[in-house]
């Protein structure tokens, strides 16, 4: 959109943008993690400081950051592909395809090891003991792991296998409050009880010494915790539809009683300052061009904090100054929601970066599309007016929303062990230094530090998906427990699904509201399915080399290459499946070690349009849109002259729809397009073959839709994908919003035509199918060459190569 700086529309706008900007920064960047961060220290200490403790007075490590061990007399963790082993301070999955030579290569050389080493060639390997986690740092190990280890740790210590067996039962984690997550066994608590045990030379131990069995009940091909934990995430999503909904509706609705005195208070003191009239509203035109204008404001100010934070404080690493084309690739990523991130944040970033830059953002990013949303849905409920709203109300409304769920939430999360602090990073012992040839490397972790939790409510909340770690929310500072990963995937979902209940009472129908809600949930739930059953399945090739993945009660089993111990494959499909269908990004397993079809569903779901459920704000507005593709083609078939809710569908606004549903397919593939025939676009491939051009797609794919997850084995900081990405970040987001405000305005002015005998019930179970055939269609038919190409052409490829 070009902007005439001496347009009185634009100058009017430039006063508001800055004092608002600054004071919002103020509240979200500073107050809002500093608060966080002394409630934290009060109620959770040990938690916001890492779960830190303490042996022969010294740091022994973390009870949620694993270490390496390789002598035979400890139980060993998962390999890392962190360098070296289980490095802390840069988080990392290996992002090996299921069918990279490289990866099989790697998998026949460490179960000829582990059959070497263990005793017990006889014995399958636990899938989870020779596939690396997606963090790199997984703490746990399954207890099938545990108990395939005991007769080579036995012999090396000369421990009874019965005590060894008690010590192991000892220290087993079941599930979350019995329910939650996969059984597992902590190795450092493990070793380091093992050492303890024999240094007090007591024999006597009072666990049972018989092992845990693996039976457990199965139905329909899932284990039946599987199925609870599904039930748990649906009833505790729909239970939070209605309450978060109406929260937003008295929000935007300017409600003043009680707890909403606050924020009307500051709402009225912040636009007093910006010299801004609440009831001044705007004409699209003049919304677009202040947003426009904010949004810069915005890429600017990450920009130049990148640029300069060796000069500020909050920088303990004391980390220098970003590169230019990154820095410009992040400012861009983190304004327009997508928060795609071509560098690790435990070594790029400092704390104020972190905070002045990206958690603001976050904040303000989701804002943005929270109010071009309200400015839609006003442009439906009000009927021959000129005006949807205004810009600067409805963006700090939208903070308001999103700010005491923030606050709530990083609380939540701090008590199950994510970190809240300013502290410089920790350096422990590890309990079995790692050595070369009888050389130690290092006998030292350093433990990274920050003010995570704050940054991460607001990640998922406002479907953002920036992570304080380079693992993103597979990182155990991140997301520590099953508890956590279960209210993660709540949290990115929770909003988009609320503005559902608020989009259908604010046009006076909630019914039309929550048909759309359920279009979105048969679309997802199918999907949630198939990724599911594509990453629990057995791979031929491993089992030929001795390794068990039958997924029982003592292992998760399936395809663990990337994916943590405690999530299992249940929750890391789902967090994969939601993440891409809310334009989030978070991520709890590294998706380019996804099989072919697990990794093709949340390569789906953002080319869908990441409408189920869509990112805050604008996902809801794109479903729309295809609300309105649909009652037009509906009307064509039976020839009288489409409409929604009760607003005629006319040429002018259906080419805008036809434009916003066609920007992100051209931009995709012609992106795909350009870098799979160039060498700075092939040469950044990781993965060989269909998997290799699925990397690229995807990265085009997520850039556009604003997503900003990956697969992950791309090497996105170069030039070519810095400025690219970036270019294809801004033309998925800024037209978009501007021609759904466009939109809005076109709607505001018609007047509300009276339903007929003709008109189509837009929350009928008939429509709402119709609803969801039309967004299949148009998905499956934009996208499926593309897909063949990769994903697809991958399965066909595997299937063969697991046939030979």
């Amino acid at each position: 959109m070009y902007l005439n700086l001496k347009n009185p529309h634009i100058l009017r706008q430039i006063k508001p943008a800055i004092t608002i900007f600054v004071l919002l920064t103020i509240i979200t960047g500073i107050i809002y993690p500093l608060l966080v961060t002394g409630l934290a220290m009060i109620f959770f200490p040990w938690q916001a400081s890492g779960s830190l403790y303490d042996l022969h007075d010294h740091h022994a490590g973390s009870a949620l950051i694993g270490q390496p061990f390789t002598s035979e007399k400890y139980f060993w963790s998962r390999p890392s592909a962190t360098s070296p082993s289980y490095n802390s301070s840069l988080s990392s999955g290996s992002n090996y395809g299921p069918t990279n030579p490289a990866y099989l290569e790697r998998m026949t050389s460490s179960v000829q090891d582990m059959q070497v080493s263990s005793l017990n060639a006889a014995t399958l390997i636990p899938v989870d003991l020779v596939t690396s986690s997606a963090s790199g740092l997984d703490p746990d190990i399954s207890i099938a792991s545990a108990y395939y280890q005991m007769q080579r740790v036995a012999k090396a210590r000369g421990i009874e296998a019965r005590e060894l067996t008690a010590l192991v039962n000892q220290h087993i984690q079941g599930p979350q409050y019995g329910i939650l997550g996969e059984s597992r066994v902590n190795v450092l608590a493990l070793n380091q009880a093992l050492d303890s045990y024999q240094d007090s030379g007591d024999r006597s131990i009072s666990s049972s010494s018989d092992k845990i069995s693996d039976k457990t009940p199965v139905i329909f091909g899932i284990r039946g915790t599987d199925w609870i934990q599904f039930a748990i995430f649906f009833i505790l999503l729909f239970a939070l539809v209605v309450p978060v909904g109406r929260y937003m509706v008295l929000m935007y609705q300017g409600e003043s009683s009680g707890v909403f005195r606050l924020f009307r208070n500051t709402e009225t003191w912040v636009l007093a300052k910006a010299g801004i009239r609440p009831d001044d509203e705007m004409d699209y035109k003049t919304f677009a061009i202040a947003l426009i204008i904010f949004n810069i404001l915005g890429i600017i100010v990450v920009f130049l904090l990148q640029q300069i934070q060796q000069y500020l404080p909050l920088n303990p690493l004391n980390l220098g100054p970003v590169a230019t084309d990154l820095s410009l690739n992040t400012a861009v990523s983190f304004a327009t929601n997508t928060n795609w991130q071509a560098y690790a944040g435990e070594t790029t970033l400092s704390y104020l970066t972190q905070m002045l830059g990206l958690t603001v953002q976050n904040f303000l990013s989701a804002a943005t599309g929270m109010a071009v949303l309200v400015a839609l849905i006003y442009g439906f409920s009000r009927r021959e007016t000129g005006t949807i709203g205004n810009f600067w109300v409805l963006l700090i409304r939208s903070v308001w929303i999103l700010l005491p769920l923030s606050i709530i939430f990083s609380l939540i999360l701090v008590s199950q062990g994510t970190i809240q602090n300013f502290n410089a990073p920790v350096e422990i012992q590890l309990l079995d230094p790692i050595t070369d040839n009888g050389s130690v490397i290092t006998s030292t972790q350093v433990i990274p530090q920050g003010p995570a939790a704050s940054q991460i409510a607001i990640k998922l909340l406002g479907t953002n998906g920036g992570g304080y770690f380079n693992a993103n929310s597979a990182h155990p500072y991140e997301n520590p427990t099953p508890l956590s990963d279960l209210l993660e995937i709540i949290a990115l979902l929770i909003i988009p699904a609320g503005l559902c209940y608020t989009f259908g009472s604010m046009i006076g129908s909630i019914k039309k509201g929550i048909a759309l809600l359920i279009a979105m949930v048969i679309i997802f739930i199918p999907l949630v399915g198939l990724c599911y059953s594509a990453e629990q399945s057995t791979n031929p090739f491993l089992s030929h080399l001795g390794i068990d993945q039958t997924a029982s009660a003592i292992q998760p089993g399936g395809n663990m290459e990337g994916k943590e111990v405690r999530f299992g494959v249940l929750h890391s499909a789902l967090f994969a499946v939601a993440t891409t269908a809310t334009s989030c990004g978070a991520v709890n397993a590294m998706h380019d070690s996804f099989t072919p079809l697990g990794g093709l569903v949340p390569l789906m779901m953002i080319q869908f349009g990441e409408i189920v459920f869509g990112g805050v704000g604008s996902g809801l507005g794109v479903m729309i849109v295809y609300v309105i593709i649909a009652m037009f083609i509906a009307g064509l078939m039976v020839g009288r002259t489409p409409e929604y809710l009760g607003k005629k569908i006319e040429p002018p606004e259906m080419t805008l729809a036809a434009v916003i549903i066609l920007i992100p397919i051209v931009a995709i593939l012609v992106g795909t397009a350009i870098a799979v025939v160039t060498t700075a676009g092939t040469s950044s491939i990781f993965n060989p073959g269909a998997h290799g051009f699925s990397e690229i797609l995807y990265a085009f794919s997520s850039a556009v839709g604003n997503n900003g997850s990956a697969f992950g084995g791309l090497s996105a900081n170069t030039l070519f994908y810095n400025s690219a990405l970036a270019l294809t970040m801004i033309i998925g987001r800024y037209p978009m919003l501007i021609l759904l405000l466009a939109l809005a305005g076109s709607f505001v002015q018609k007047k509300t035509v009276p339903p007929s005998g003709g008109t189509l019930q837009d929350h009928r179970p008939l429509f709402i199918i119709w609803l969801v055939f039309v967004i299949v269609s148009i998905g499956v038919l934009s996208f499926l060459p593309a897909l063949a190409l990769g994903p697809i052409a991958e399965f066909l490829v595997q299937g063969g190569m697991m046939h030979v």
